[in-house]
């Protein structure tokens, strides 16, 4: 194989993967769930028609994301979009983008949710209407929210996942 193939067989490559990357960056955003908010699914279940069954109840449950998704919504909900890549280090470090991420360990508090936000910060939190208990930093929309209110007073400096 010469050396032309390789290099035009990577362009392509590269090409086709930038292409596959930004597919969904032009897509329009997915309306955003308030707070609170819960999205009903019925599931159905494909049964043999000899056995009666009754129809399944709705069940309520979040859809998961991954952590790009959560990214995004930081971005929508105020970050600044240069601190995306850290931002994603810092919640992959913190919870591995689990919403309901939960360390018992932290003598701070316990540290909640996406970005690990200290039950420490509970009086302000609840002062400044975030919260109202500290199970809302379970809540994905309400974690970024109240760790971009931390990040805007004192930087990265509040995640021990940036110093190193």
């Amino acid at each position: 194989m010469s050396y032309l193939t390789i290099k035009i067989g990577a362009w392509a490559i590269t090409g086709l993967a930038a292409f596959v990357l930004l597919w969904d960056a032009s897509a329009p955003p997915e309306p955003k769930i308030q707070p609170g908010e819960q999205i009903t699914t019925t599931l159905n279940s494909v049964v043999p028609s000899t056995i009666a069954l009754t129809p399944p109840a709705p069940t309520t449950t979040l859809m998961p994301k991954g952590c790009a998704q959560y990214v995004a919504d930081a971005i929508s909900a105020g970050w600044p979009a240069d601190q995306a890549p850290t931002l994603a280090r810092v919640m992959f470090r913190e919870s591995r983008c689990i919403p309901t991420a939960y360390n018992a360990l932290d003598t701070a508090g316990g540290s909640y949710g996406l970005l690990q936000v200290n039950g420490q910060h509970k009086a302000w939190l609840l002062e400044t209407g975030y919260i109202t208990s500290l199970d809302d930093l379970f809540n994905p929309d309400i974690n970024l929210r109240a760790a971009l209110h931390l990040y805007r007073m004192v930087g990265w400096s509040a995640w021990a996942a940036t110093h190193g």
